[in-house]
């Protein structure tokens, strides 16, 4: 399977696709409650059982995950010997360069960044500061109304008492 072309079928993954799909239509005759469901349902199984019977014994070559060698042609061993004539160490000289300028760019924007969120700090502490003062301010002026409040309770009083006075 491993070495599969394209517009070529596997016969092995032919049969396995053949076996699910009457599991599959098992499956509907039997949800349906139509004729034959255990029928199919058998023979998908044993289709089934069988394909996973030859897929145990079947070899396999391993697969290289990635090809690095064509990202970074340095890798191979003629780039360590130096079979090249030294352009593949001038490209691998020329990308650590790059990725060298890349990091510091990258660091410049972080120290950049970092600067920008300690002015936001400072500003926040001086607007929370403000903010403190401004909440003692109100709790002032709101003990100042309270006052101001009885005192003209208690002018109202003493006029009250004065209109009733002088009605007498």
């Amino acid at each position: 399977m491993a070495n599969q072309k394209k517009g070529r079928i596997d016969p092995i993954t032919f049969i396995y696709g053949f076996g699910a799909a009457v599991i599959l239509i098992g499956s509907m005759f039997k949800f349906i409650g139509w004729d034959y469901a255990n029928e199919l349902f058998i023979a998908g199984l044993s289709i089934e059982a069988v394909v996973f019977l030859i897929s145990a014994f079947e070899k396999t070559e391993d697969e290289k995950e990635y090809n690095w060698e064509k990202v970074f042609p340095q890798l191979t061993s003629d780039a360590e010997s130096g079979s090249n004539n030294g352009q593949d160490t001038d490209s691998y000289q020329a990308a650590m360069k790059q990725f060298s300028g890349s990091i510091k760019s990258l660091s410049d924007q972080i120290t950049l960044l970092n600067g920008s969120l300690e002015e936001i700090r400072k500003e926040m502490t001086a607007s929370a500061g403000k903010g403190k003062q401004m909440h003692e301010r109100m709790e002032e002026l709101n003990i100042q109304f309270d006052e101001y409040n009885q005192h003209m309770q208690k002018m109202n009083a003493k006029y009250r008492e004065f209109l009733s006075n002088r009605k007498m």
